[in-house]
Formats: structure tokens, sequence, C-alpha cells
């Protein structure tokens, strides 16, 4: 059995809607207090080893004129939440990362807390990012 199906199987059994992408990829839609898209992509390992890595691009493309300040705001954002890392990607979007080793019996529970988490933080971190965006 993998672990996207196990995951999948604990989703359903909690009401959680998603969306699967692919053999290794589901993304999960959640609205905050702060913002109303956040989007985290969950992707399995495809080797099916027991990693899980979860990303969100909700927030978008930054200002290249503003590129320090949103680095800034990055770092103050990692010192703050140790859970999830905050960067801009190659694109130049805010990135939110989280990588996970999970166990064969937990892995629906594990995964779903580790995605809720990082909503959380997300929907937490999203006004300091608004402020550099519109300041």
């Amino acid at each position: 059995m993998s672990y996207k199906s196990t995951f999948l199987r604990a989703c359903d059994a909690e009401g959680i809607r998603y969306r699967d992408i692919d053999d290794n990829r589901v993304i999960i839609s959640y609205r905050g207090d702060n913002t109303n898209d956040i989007d985290i992509h969950v992707i399995f390992d495809s080797d099916g080893d027991p990693l899980v890595a979860l990303r969100c691009w909700s927030f978008g493309g930054t200002d290249p004129a503003k590129r320090l300040e949103y680095l800034e705001c990055c770092n103050s954002l990692n010192t703050t939440y140790r859970w999830v890392k905050f960067y801009i990607d190659k694109d130049g979007d805010i990135a939110v990362s989280d990588d996970a080793v999970v166990d064969d019996d937990s892995a629906g529970p594990e995964v779903i807390q580790l995605v809720r988490r990082m909503v959380g933080i997300y929907d937490d971190a999203f006004i300091p990012l608004m402020r550099v965006k519109v300041s």
C-alpha cells in the first residue's frame, strides 16, 4: 500500500476534500482567516520511500524591486515558525515548504497534521507578507 493511498483514505475519513493530480501529488485547498486561497501541494516520493514534501505557492509573485524586503520578511518568518521554511523560489514566488519522513502505520494522520500546521502558519504569515507587498 502506498503512503499516498493511506493519506487519501485518512482524508476521506475526515471529509477533507482534495484534488488527486497524479501518482504522487495531491492538492488540498483551504480558506484561512487572513486569506481565502491556501493550496497545499502534498507530494509523495515516487520511489515509494516514506518521504513527503508539502509546498505552498499561494502568495504568488514578488516585486523584484522589493526582493530585499521579501527576503527579510522570509527570514523573520523562518525565525518565528520552525515547522516550515519561507523562501523566494526561482520564479520569484513566495514559497513555503516542509519535508517529512512518515511512518507506515500513521502516514495519513501525520500528513493531515502537517498540512493543517502549514495552513495555520501560512495564514498567520500572510499579513506580514502583504505588508511588504503594499508598502
